[in-house]
């Protein structure tokens, strides 16, 4: 994988990856697809070796002796299953037995969930470390994906464990064993068992660094805990940003619709922090959002000179929306500016933010050669008394 470089393993932190499975539905060896450049089992392994997971067990079953060598090669340890034909279950047996002393939590993850995001296998740490439970489930708009989390004391359980449902069955019969985790990530629940979900995961590649719609409010209400008047209005901020880029590109500019509704919802992902720009730039960026994150911290200042990119449909965006509403843009600012004992510095600030508006206006109107209020006619947002 491209983790560059591997960070340090974490004490008593490993992970299984289950690869035994012959793919049949698939029609190809699933571990060594590629995937985008990368084999499927590179992904999954430099995955879980960059939470700081080690060892990685490979467990193998169908064709191990062409797997092993590349799981190795990957710095991973393969464990051969030798009853792979019995099911899927027993490579989670194979895979619990050969846990290292000293293990403390372990990952399981299916080598066919491929795209985990990084900062989910994060928030399932830290719920660990503040003691939420001993299995963590993330969970997705309420369904369990992958991979979970879970505390190495109850291997032996798992592995006297008939059978039955699988894993599944043991966490159904054990149901006080397990914690859901709300996560922004759909690729929890996004797996690879036939050549069209192959098809469909090599097509949200491109786009996977910046997260859908879905991703965005999850990322927003369930994980960042905002309020739902919050969320109203980042709503609303992303769909006029969304506006705004579809307007300019049919006018031929070659904005990034998606980069443009992400930062309009994410934009006050840490309101209420001091700095919440700022601060939410850098929660992004440390989510792996790197390009969704310059446009968090624009929203409220926008650098001089600055191009009429997705950072200013967001800024402008913000001025346009109060709450979930549109409103005019001079009665905006002269609210502000009709606030008594105004500093003089503050007044400078709001009436520089002003003018920058009127002038992303005048620059939208012109580039598109329609008026604002025609742009934004179509969208389910009333203009604010």
């Amino acid at each position: 994988m491209t983790s560059n470089p591997t960070p340090a393993p974490k004490p008593g932190l490993a992970a299984i990856v289950l690869a035994a499975g012959a793919s049949r539905r698939m029609g190809r060896f699933k571990p060594l697809l590629d995937l985008g450049g990368l084999s499927v089992l590179d992904r999954v392994v430099g995955l879980l070796q960059d939470s700081g997971a080690h060892p990685v067990l490979v467990i193998t079953g169908n064709r191990a002796e062409e797997l092993a060598p590349v799981a190795r090669g990957l710095g991973a340890l393969p464990i051969h299953n030798p009853a792979h034909g019995e099911g899927m279950f027993t490579s989670i047996q194979a895979g619990v037995a050969a846990l290292p002393p000293g293990t403390e939590a372990f990952f399981l993850l299916p080598v066919d969930i491929p795209l985990v995001r990084p900062h989910t296998l994060g928030r399932l740490l830290a719920a660990r470390a503040g003691g939420l439970g001993p299995v963590l489930l993330p969970s997705y708009q309420g369904e369990p994906g992958h991979p979970p989390l879970i505390d190495a004391t109850l291997a032996p359980a798992i592995a006297a464990w008939d059978g039955s449902g699988g894993l599944r069955g043991f966490w159904l019969a054990n149901p006080e064993l397990t914690v859901p985790v709300p996560v922004a990530d759909r690729f929890v629940l996004r797996d690879l068992d036939t050549p069209q979900q192959y098809e469909g995961l090599l097509a949200e590649l491109p786009g996977r660094a910046v997260p859908d719609r879905e991703e965005c409010l999850a990322l927003l209400s369930q994980v960042a805990g905002a309020n739902d008047e919050l969320v109203a209005h980042c709503r609303a901020v992303g769909a006029v940003a969304l506006a705004l880029a579809n307007a300019l590109n049919a006018a031929g500019h070659g904005l990034d619709q998606r980069l443009a509704l992400a930062g309009g919802l994410l934009h006050d992902v840490a309101k209420g922090a001091p700095g919440h720009a700022e601060a939410g730039a850098a929660m992004l960026h440390d989510l792996g959002y790197a390009k969704v994150a310059p446009l968090a911290a624009a929203h409220i200042d926008l650098p001089e000179g600055a191009p009429l990119d997705e950072a200013a449909l967001v800024h402008l965006a913000d001025k346009l929306v109060a709450g979930s509403r549109l409103v005019d843009l001079d009665d905006r600012f002269a609210g502000k500016l009709g606030a008594p004992r105004l500093e003089a510095e503050v007044r400078a600030a709001i009436m520089r933010r002003r003018d920058r508006a009127r002038g992303l206006v005048q620059e939208v109107e012109q580039t598109t050669g329609r008026g604002l209020d025609e742009i934004l006619a179509g969208l389910d947002l009333r203009l604010g008394e």
